[in-house]
């Protein structure tokens, strides 16, 4: 592909999110095109919980101090408990309030990943409205 344009970071609503997160729970053990993220503290989804056992944790400080996206594999995985998604995968990021996923998809684009969805709903959204 050209390196002329950006990567489109497409934002998503509750009910597409909730799609998403279906599609991963259903394929989980075989392949989900979808590698979900969400970047809040520990401690915050901790106190609201996850929004599906299927979506992996990866604070966006890690995110941003140790580029985690250039990781060699092996590496992220010892790091985050999960394997580093290929750059075929779209990567579905999600926090509070999408601010921080959006940072987070930036990053991502700017390693090389294609297929970025950015929750703009977060976990606000998701439990609380």
């Amino acid at each position: 592909s050209s390196s002329s344009s950006p990567p489109q970071i497409i934002s998503i609503n509750k009910s597409q999110m909730s799609e998403i997160i279906t599609d991963a729970e259903e394929s989980e053990g075989t392949d989900s095109k979808y590698t979900i993220i969400d970047v809040r503290n520990v401690d915050e989804i901790n106190y609201t919980g996850k929004l599906s056992p299927v979506v992996h944790t990866l604070p966006l400080p890690y995110i941003a101090q140790y580029n985690v996206f250039g990781m060699e594999d092996d590496e992220f995985e010892e790091q985050f408990g999960f394997d580093k998604p290929g750059l075929d995968k779209t990567i579905v990021f999600t926090c509070k309030a999408g601010i921080r996923s959006m940072h987070a998809a930036q990053f991502a684009a700017m390693a090389g990943y294609t297929d970025i969805i950015n929750y703009s709903g977060g976990s606000d959204e998701w439990w609380f409205r």
